[in-house]
């Protein structure tokens, strides 16, 4: 036991309790690698000012959103497949468990079907808006389960899930890139090594490092919100295995070559982790440093990074202690089955880079310059912000998405929304005109393709909510009002005529007629008054004698002769009253009782007739009739006084006629002039009516007409109300108007474009309705635009940080202020010619014309931090040769021939490592990858060229016998 812990067995027990802890206290990976996948912007941002206010109008309740594709591959949908859909639809309404907030079909209106069905007929969406109460993922196989339609393709797709599926193919790729570098690893080492076991205790220490260094990073992320990512935990993987193989590689040839040397396996173990262990150190501190200076980054996607340099801290303790355990331990047998334990030669290909460069200066110089140059210099600086290009098209949120782009405008699959937000209500007049000119001003910006608001809710405006259909109605009420003035023109004029004729002299004769005609009346009436009165004495007298009856007889037939020509005037003067009379309501009275007389009279003539006509045949009978004639004498007189007292009354009422005539007359004249003067004042009317038709064309034809106005009774209607909900929060103090833009939304084109619209709009939003409220912009294109800025921005802060702190840390290992510079110029242009480079390969084998915008990124600190190992590596060699090898060209030389082959050695095994991120199937990792790759062939190649040109230009006269006296001095 005792022999054990001084084989450094106590290292041994030590990291396999931290392994166990490390490994038991590990949260579940998957779902916080998951959590931390959407990249985080700053809350200052637009889109995340936008989301927060977005959150506001939905009652402070984070909404995701989804979208449901319905599409038929060999033609248009028909009757049959909406019926499918409309039930697909309502399914999902019913499933409590989904949690719906809201769900938009083409089937609900003709607005919706415009803005959801496709113009081909073959394409329908659903714009579904869920609860974020449980995984992206789960909610999408929920809505799977009712999308089961024959005939048809349906798929489900949305920014939220592509996210998802972007997060769950990094970590499909990262196990299949572990298990790759893990394989090609081992096999190389077995190439190098010519050995079994020195693959195994390799693997073993770095996985080591791995576990512990995994479990830091992912306890901090979930108990202090650490910077995480989908690519922190692959890029541990691929930097730890990389340069964790290359510091084995170093420690153990150094560890061969003392063995070779005599030493036994503890001391060669000793001075092997003194020399090779302080380039190790020197090595690892300045790829700690460069990572760690990214927490100084502003963007949490860049700070993600800096668990790489949790790794590599945890690393360096654990090569230069466990593997000490090994070496003392197995001492020779490390290098079975080989047993050549001769160091390395060196390196034919960098001893001729190196000699080449130091006897060819200039030449060397020029051809560099002109391959290198240009790559320099060309380049396309675009970048792709789209996540969805890093998806293969199989998966299912791709396929749908790539079927909105194909069928519907490359901006429905990611609309903008314009949010309003107000201390006051917005559904008066005067803001929702404000919001339909600013949707009319969004229509006018460039790339926009549809703009729905409150106002317009389908995209286009409703004419009866605009001044020129309203002016329209007027000017046709005008027009109506005017033609009826005309008419009432033309009955006031045939109403004057009607009086005139009404009012003429053959009307006055005839009135006078009529009085005669009364006096007449009463003359006679006074007549038969007096032969009744006769007649009556007469037949008092009959009883005397029939002497008299002749003179009695002759006097009745005088009486009623006289009584038959007063009864005949009665009757024309009757008549002729009654036709003047009848639109006289007054004289209608005296008329009434003047017609009663005279049917009393005519009652009395006949039966005098009677009488009279037996008394003419036979006087024989007249004694007989004598009390008769008595009886029928009193009816008579009784008849004489009733026509008397009407025929005074016919007089009396002939006279008020005359009179109410006359007044009527006098009126008549007046009303004459009125309607006179309504006729002069209707033509007025009409004059105005006609000015004012005239002058509302005008303005209906001007840009007054394309005004917005909604009168109180449609705003309060249930008409508007949809759209007010739609587009507006509860409280509607939060507004929304839906941008559709031509470009895709994860584009620079679209980025760009919402960044002229931001500027725009707010610009026009100073001096109006809304010029105290607040606005932003949100969706996939603002957040772009927003990601763009904000990591173009910090990417160049990040540079010259990270540039910096490796500067500072190379100054240090180097004791040289010309060396650091030297090795930093030769990393950037190694980094920016393989960037070159691999947007040309991508093109040609990837079919991607861009790089997506966190390859630059990736690949320049992967690229900076392990290029500065082989420098180091180089160096640290050129300064341990010094005693030996007073000469600095002899001295560079040699350095270079022998570290060729360990960095080629490590360059292959890093270049291998990142090699297997190629079948992720993620764009980003096959792009970093192939910067890589290509920046460390450049970087074997540049290495020596620059670090010997640099040597040869510093000391041009330094002879071996002033550098032996300086290097004596220094040491």
């Amino acid at each position: 036991m005792q022999q054990f812990f001084k084989k450094h067995g106590l290292a041994l027990i030590v990291w396999i309790v931290v392994v166990l802890v490390a490994t038991l206290t590990m949260p579940n990976v998957t779902q916080l690698v998951k959590k931390h996948s959407s990249v985080a912007l700053p809350s200052s941002v637009q889109s995340e000012v936008a989301k927060t206010i977005d959150r506001k109008s939905e009652n402070n309740r984070s909404v995701r959103s989804l979208i449901v594709v319905f599409n038929k591959q060999d033609g248009q949908l028909n009757a049959q497949n909406d019926q499918q859909i409309n039930h697909a639809i309502s399914n999902i309404k019913s499933d409590s468990n989904l949690k719906i907030l809201d769900m938009t079909s083409a089937s609900d209106n003709a607005q919706a079907k415009k803005q959801l069905a496709s113009k081909d007929g073959t394409t329908q969406l659903a714009m579904v808006s869920v609860s974020d109460h449980e995984k992206v993922s789960t909610q999408a196989k929920q809505l799977r389960s009712h999308l089961k339609i024959h005939g048809l393709r349906t798929y489900v797709t949305g920014a939220d899930l592509l996210n998802d599926d972007f997060s769950t193919t990094t970590q499909a790729g990262l196990k299949k890139t572990e298990i790759i570098a893990a394989v090609f690893i081992f096999i190389v080492l077995i190439l190098v090594f010519r050995s079994i076991i020195i693959p195994f205790i390799s693997l073993l220490t770095v996985g080591v490092s791995y576990l512990v260094s995994s479990g830091i990073v992912m306890n901090l992320a979930d108990k202090f919100n650490f910077p995480l990512s989908n690519f922190t935990q692959i890029f541990m993987v691929v930097v730890l295995f990389g340069i964790g193989t290359d510091y084995n590689i170093l420690l153990y040839n150094r560890f061969k070559e003392e063995l070779a040397n005599g030493l036994g396996a503890d001391e060669a173990a000793t001075v092997a982790r003194k020399h090779a262990g302080r380039t190790i150190l020197y090595s690892g501190s300045s790829v700690f440093i460069g990572f760690l200076v990214l927490a100084l980054a502003k963007f949490s996607f860049y700070r993600s990074a800096v668990g790489v340099a949790v790794g590599v801290l945890v690393l360096l303790p654990v090569l230069l202690t466990l593997n000490m355990f090994f070496m003392a331990t197995l001492g020779k047998t490390m290098f079975w089955p080989s047993k050549d334990l001769t160091a390395h030669g060196k390196n034919p290909f960098w001893h001729f880079l190196s000699k080449s460069a130091l006897n060819h200066t200039a030449i060397t110089v020029v051809i560099m310059a002109v391959i290198i140059a240009p790559l320099l210099l060309v380049g396309n600086q675009k970048l792709n912000f789209n996540s969805a290009d890093e998806l293969s098209n199989s998966i299912e949120s791709k396929a749908g998405y790539n079927l909105i782009n194909k069928h519907f405008p490359a901006g429905m699959s990611g609309p903008s929304t314009f949010y309003i937000e107000s201390s006051h209500s917005l559904n008066n007049q005067k803001d929702l005109a404000a919001i339909d000119d600013l949707t009319n001003y969004l229509k006018a910006e460039p790339g926009v393709k549809q703009v729905s608001s409150v106002t317009q809710p389908g995209g286009t405006k409703i004419k009866q909510l605009y001044l020129k259909d309203q002016l329209g109605q007027l000017v046709t009420g005008l027009n109506q009002a005017n033609q009826g003035l005309t008419k009432v023109q033309a009955g006031l004029k045939s109403a004057d005529q009607q009086l005139a004729a009404a009012n003429s002299s053959g009307n006055t004769a005839q009135l006078k007629q009529l009085t005669s005609g009364t006096g007449q009346l009463q003359s006679g009436a006074q007549q038969l008054n007096q032969g009744i009165a006769a007649y009556t004495a007469g037949v008092g007298q009959l009883s005397n004698g029939a002497s008299q009856l002749s003179g009695s007889t002759a006097a009745l037939t005088s009486s009623i002769g006289q009584l038959s020509s007063g009864s005949q005037q009665l009757t024309q003067g009757l008549n002729q009253m009654q036709a003047q009379t009848r639109q006289l309501p007054m004289i209608q009275a005296g008329t009434g009782q003047l017609a009663a007389g005279s049917a009393q009279l005519s009652n009395g003539l006949g039966q005098l007739n009677s009488q009279t006509s037996p008394f003419a045949s036979g006087v024989n009978q007249l004694n007989s009739g004598a009390s008769q004639l008595a009886q029928q004498g009193n009816a008579l007189n009784a008849g004489a006084k009733s026509v008397a007292n009407g025929s005074t009354q016919v007089n009396t009422g002939g006279q008020q006629l005359a009179t109410q005539v006359g007044q009527l007359q006098a009126k008549t004249k007046a009303l004459q002039q009125g309607l006179v003067s309504a006729n002069t004042a209707l033509g007025k009317i009409s004059q105005g009516t006609t000015t004012a038709s005239s002058y509302l064309k005008g303005l209906q034809s001007s840009y007054v007409g394309n005004d917005f106005y909604i009168p109180k009774s449609t705003l309060g209607s249930s008409t508007f109300k949809p759209s007010l909900d739609a587009f507006m929060s509860s409280n509607r103090k939060i507004a929304k108007i839906t941008i559709i833009l031509n470009s895709d939304p994860s584009t620079t084109k679209a980025a760009n474009q919402i960044r002229t619209i931001s500027s725009d709009t707010k610009a026009s939003l100073k001096h109006g309705a809304l010029k105290n409220d607040k606005v932003a912009i949100g969706g996939e294109s603002s957040r772009t635009a927003d990601l763009q800025r904000l990591s173009n921005g910090d990417f160049i802060r990040t540079v010259v940080i990270m540039l910096i702190g490796i500067g500072i840390a190379l100054i240090f290992v180097t004791r040289s202020l010309i060396q650091p510079l030297t090795i930093i110029a030769t990393l950037v242009t190694t980094y920016v010619s393989a960037l070159t480079l691999t947007r040309l390969l991508s093109k040609a084998l990837l079919a991607q014309n861009l790089l997506t915008w966190n390859t630059p990124f990736f690949s320049f600190i992967m690229i900076t931090a392990l290029g500065v190992d082989y420098s180091i590596f180089l160096m640290m060699r050129y300064r341990d040769d010094a005693a030996k090898i007073p000469d600095v060209r002899r001295r560079i030389l040699n350095a270079s021939a022998i570290i060729g082959t360990v960095v080629i050695s490590a360059a292959i095994i890093l270049g291998g490592t990142f090699a297997a991120l190629i079948p992720s199937n993620v764009l980003t990792l096959i792009q970093v990858a192939m910067t890589v790759i290509i920046g460390l062939i450049i970087l074997v190649i540049l290495l020596p060229i620059t670090m010997s040109v640099m040597v040869k230009w510093t000391y041009p006269y330094v002879t071996d016998k002033m550098y032996t006296k300086a290097h004596s001095k220094n040491e």
